[in-house]
């Protein structure tokens, strides 16, 4: 028979309880200011212009905790706008259009690259705002974020649209080829491929592919190339086979390609 025998360690067990019962608090109190939160972006999203009084009446809340809240929101990014004077207003800033993104580095460069391509084609049905659209999401992303999406947008390039003749030869490349060049060129990774020449001969090359250039619609690789041991421009529709070698290659001075892209394109 087994018998067991309970000691009862009054400062221990109270010292327990206690700490159980603040964490049980804290975690009660974190879930209502998140809900109040909450509740408070929805009100001031409802109206151009909230007074205090009126703020506090919907969250049953004093003046002290509505001050508190909205600059912590302000904090957090949301532009809060306050009046000052008798019965004082708050609203949300008209210029608010969508809650903070979390993007990808790829994310982040392909949507700077499709509005800047948007912006070159200079298409009637658009306002003619989209650089200063680009610019402000461009400083919306944090700092180290920034750092390298302004490193990438220097090796994408623009060129003018593409000639009637080209494009009539242009083909789109399959999207699984398009996508293991767009995951070499973001993490410079060498690439071994098959190349179908202007001339109809098939080379086999390793390239490093330091720059992408877009003559609307078709899309190039300026590369530097193993095989004639000098930097040469690849369109990739003519990319038949490829393959990504893993091997990290280090850019190279911009003036080795200067000669190629220099007098014609821009970075993005």
């Amino acid at each position: 028979m087994v018998v067991l025998i309970f000691v009862y360690a009054p400062g221990y067990i109270d010292k327990y309880a206690d700490n159980w019962h603040i964490n049980a608090m804290a975690n009660i109190s974190f879930e209502e200011r998140s809900e109040r939160r909450n509740r408070l972006i929805g009100i001031l999203r409802s109206e151009e212009h909230w007074k205090t009084a009126d703020l506090r009446a919907q969250l049953g809340v004093s003046q002290r905790t509505l001050m508190r809240e909205l600059a912590e929101l302000r904090l957090a990014g949301y532009p809060i706008e306050s009046d000052r004077g008798r019965g004082g207003g708050v609203r949300l800033s008209d210029r608010w259009g969508i809650e903070r993104l979390h993007l990808t580095h790829q994310e982040v460069v392909e949507l700077i690259l499709a509005l800047t391509i948007m912006e070159t084609l200079q298409s009637p049905l658009l306002t003619g705002h989209l650089r200063a659209i680009r610019q402000k999401l461009f400083q919306a992303f944090p700092q180290k974020q920034r750092q390298a999406v302004s490193t990438l947008r220097k090796r994408i390039l623009l060129g003018d649209r593409a000639s009637g003749n080209v494009v009539s030869l242009y083909a789109n490349p399959g999207a699984p080829l398009s996508e293991d060049i767009a995951s070499a060129f973001l993490q410079q990774h060498c690439l071994e491929i098959t190349y179908l020449s202007e001339a109809r001969q098939t080379t086999k090359r390793l390239i490093e592919p330091h720059y992408i250039l877009l003559n609307w619609p078709v899309w190039y690789i300026i590369a530097w190339d193993h095989l004639r041991d000098a930097s040469r421009v690849f369109r990739i529709d003519r990319i038949r086979a490829l393959r990504s070698t893993g091997e990290r290659f280090q850019l190279k001075p911009v003036e080795t390609f200067g000669d190629i892209f220099a007098p014609h394109f821009k970075a993005i």
